[in-house]
């Protein structure tokens, strides 16, 4: 997988102080997790807060090794196989 180095920094410098500091503490928290053999759930639901498309990245990040699991509605489960079924 090549990685867009480039893409990352500009995305890093368009957050907040607030946000890049927030991000910065909970990437330090899923480390430490993972390091200590602890395991990452997301936690996701439906709504707007749902962007399309979230749910690939959560799928890549569960491949890559990040999350472990995954809890959420039936709804996005039943949006995500309609959307699957449709194509």
């Amino acid at each position: 997988m090549n990685i867009d180095r480039n893409l990352i920094a500009e995305l890093k410098a368009s957050l907040s102080e607030s946000t890049a500091k927030q991000l910065a503490l909970a990437t330090e928290h899923i480390v430490a997790a993972k390091q200590s053999g602890g395991k990452i759930v997301v936690v996701t639901g439906s709504g707007p807060n749902l962007h399309e498309g979230v749910t690939t990245l959560i799928a890549e990040l569960i491949r890559v090794g990040v999350i472990d699991g995954v809890t959420t509605s039936s709804a996005v489960v039943a949006h995500e196989i309609a959307g699957t079924l449709d194509r």
